[in-house]
């Protein structure tokens, strides 16, 4: 009986010492919804070309959608897999549009993302565009700094 109390009293440690790193474990994904700082630079020099925010949604089946906070773009759609600890990829597309809001090109997205917490990602990749004959006219590179949205919202923060 003593024998039975004693590995009853190690398996509800053993339980309760693995539920939180489970837990822990289960927000080391890159799923969800990001609030994103955009910085796109010029590749060669560096020259600060724009600074947007996006909203971008990865979903457990792999697929990434993404809006930005300006009308000269679409809506961007495309996949993510993980690609080591912590470490993703992701590629996407989306349209460019001219201020009269016509076809000014379609951009391809090449993001390599670093889960650095739980609630927060860093990345850099490039963003090629490509004309309506699918000619490459031009890559800029960019960096994200991105916050879990619905944490934000936890702690108040996402209105600000």
């Amino acid at each position: 009986m003593n024998t039975r109390k004693f590995c009853g009293t190690i398996l509800a440690i053993g339980l309760t010492v693995s539920i939180p790193t489970l837990k822990a474990q289960e927000r080391e994904t890159l799923d969800g919804v990001w609030n994103v700082t955009v910085t796109v630079t010029n590749c060669q020099t560096g020259a600060l070309i724009r600074t947007v925010g996006s909203l971008q949604a990865f979903h457990p089946d792999g697929t990434v959608v993404e809006t930005a906070n300006t009308a000269s773009r679409g809506i961007s759609e495309g996949t993510w897999h993980q690609d080591g600890h912590r470490a993703y990829d992701a590629t996407y597309l989306f349209f460019r549009y001219k201020p009269d809001g016509t076809f000014a090109s379609l951009a391809k997205v090449s993001d390599e993302i670093t889960l650095t917490s739980e609630d927060k990602f860093t990345s850099a990749g490039t963003v090629e565009d490509f004309d309506a004959t699918g000619t490459l006219i031009s890559t800029g590179c960019f960096v994200h700094s991105a916050d879990r949205l619905l944490e934000l919202e936890h702690r108040g923060e996402w209105r600000k």
